[in-house]
This record gives structure tokens, C-alpha cells and sequence, in this order.
């Protein structure tokens, strides 16, 4: 019995020797602070990848010393809101200016322009294939690929013209990503362009087969048309047995 009363006795008195000290730390910590002494600023509360919004359950503030402070820290948690990442930021990790970029900032930037799930791929095309350079950044193509195929062993190969992907937006143009002519202006090279369409890693796949082994064709679509069509493959012999009548 005595002994269970030394033991109560043991862990009440470290209770109240831990509930002092945190009073203690506090009160120091507040002293401090209206002293000037310690500084606020906005860490990570958790780890947080390259390229996420930021939003508020992933902040908080910590005051420390201004002697372990350096760069274009942070100090408040509504500086970071609604910005993006530019490269990782690791738990405790202290934000800065430079690792955050706008809404704005980020759509001069690629990546940036990027949803999750989606890849962006470049295809080459020239003044006929690209719509007569009149193609923009936010357009919707679907795209054509024309092959040479074996219809089976032993056979000759049959031209044929298929509907690869569709409805995909146009990320850039060349290496403009704004929506104006004038950013666009001094671009053409000798009738070659180069167009950054945002695509499934499956359509990616296939266009780089159909621009490896044929040519490409972009139909540009109008930006109230987002229905699926189906469109199946045409052969050559077709064409001409089958010509079609202007609707």
C-alpha cells in the first residue's frame, strides 16, 4: 500500500513538474516574442509536393529566432494561400517567396498547365496539317493519322485514314502558350510548327506511333462541340467507291 501511494505520489509530482515548465516555456516564449526577440513564420505542417495549391490545414506558424532566419521567408499564412508549389516543400520546412509562384505566374509555365492524369505531347506539323498557322493555345483539335496498312499476310499495303484522338486542347503553339497573335508573331520557321496538345498517357501513345509511322492532320473543332463522334477508318479503295455528298 505504501508503496502504491509513492508511486501516485512520483507521477502527480511530475505531472506538476511538466505542466510548470510548459507554463513556463509559454510565458518565456510570449516574452520574447513582445520583445522582438523571436520572429514569426509560416512552415509546412506536413510534406507538400511540387506543383499543389496551397491551402491552410497545411500551414503553421512557428516563432524563432531572427538569427536563424534568412531569405524571403514567409510570415503569415494568408502570403501562401491559393499559391502553387514550384518545387517540393518538406514537413517543418520553412516557406519562401522563391518556392511559390501565382495563379497567374503558373500559366506561363507548362507544367503548370498540366492535370493531374494528363500528359502533354508535341507533334510537328506545317502549314497544312496546323491549319494554316491559325491555330491557338485553348483550341480543340481531333487529329487524323493516314497510315500504310497490311490488311493481312502477304498483302499489299492500303493506305488508310483514321480519327486517333479527339477533343484534345492545344497547351501551346511553338513555344507560346498565350492566347494572342502577337505571341505567336516570328514564330514560323519555314512552314514547320511545333503543337503541345494536353492528352491521356493512352492517346499519347497513340500519336506518337501515328507520327512515327505516317502523317498527322488536325481538324480544329468549334469551342461549343464537345460531343464524341465515331469516325471509322477509311481506306483508299473506299474513298473511291464511296464518295460522299456535302450535307
Amino acid at each position: 500500500m505504501r508503496q502504491k501511494l509513492l508511486w501516485v505520489l512520483f507521477f502527480s509530482l511530475s505531472l506538476i513538474t511538466a505542466i510548470s515548465v510548459y507554463f513556463y516555456l509559454q510565458k518565456l516564449e510570449e516574452r520574447y516574442r513582445q520583445k522582438g526577440d523571436f520572429q514569426p513564420v509560416v512552415v509546412a505542417k506536413e510534406r507538400i509536393p511540387a506543383r499543389t495549391p496551397i491551402t491552410a490545414s497545411m500551414l503553421e506558424i512557428k516563432y524563432l529566432p531572427p538569427g536563424y532566419l534568412s531569405g524571403h521567408f514567409l510570415t503569415e499564412t494568408r502570403e501562401a494561400l491559393g499559391k502553387i508549389t514550384r518545387t517540393e516543400i518538406l514537413q517543418g520546412e520553412i516557406l519562401r517567396q522563391e518556392k511559390l509562384v501565382t495563379g497567374k505566374e503558373a500559366t506561363n509555365e507548362l507544367a503548370f498547365l498540366v492535370t493531374p492524369g494528363k500528359r502533354a505531347v508535341t507533334i510537328a506539323v506545317n502549314d497544312v496539317s496546323g491549319l494554316a498557322g491559325l491555330l491557338r493555345p485553348g483550341d480543340r483539335v481531333d487529329i487524323l493519322a493516314t497510315l500504310e496498312v497490311s490488311p493481312g499476310p502477304g498483302q499489299d499495303k492500303v493506305s488508310t485514314t483514321s480519327l486517333v484522338v479527339q477533343n484534345v486542347e492545344v497547351l501551346s503553339v511553338d513555344q507560346s502558350l498565350e492566347n494572342t497573335p502577337s505571341s505567336l508573331e516570328g514564330k514560323k520557321q519555314g512552314g514547320q510548327r511545333n503543337i503541345t496538345l494536353l492528352v491521356t498517357p493512352k492517346q499519347a501513345q497513340s500519336l506518337v506511333l501515328s507520327s512515327e509511322k505516317g502523317s498527322l492532320r488536325l481538324l480544329l473543332r468549334s469551342p461549343s462541340d464537345r460531343e464524341p463522334i465515331y469516325l471509322p477508318p477509311l481506306k483508299i479503295y473506299e474513298l473511291l467507291s464511296k464518295p460522299e455528298v456535302m450535307q
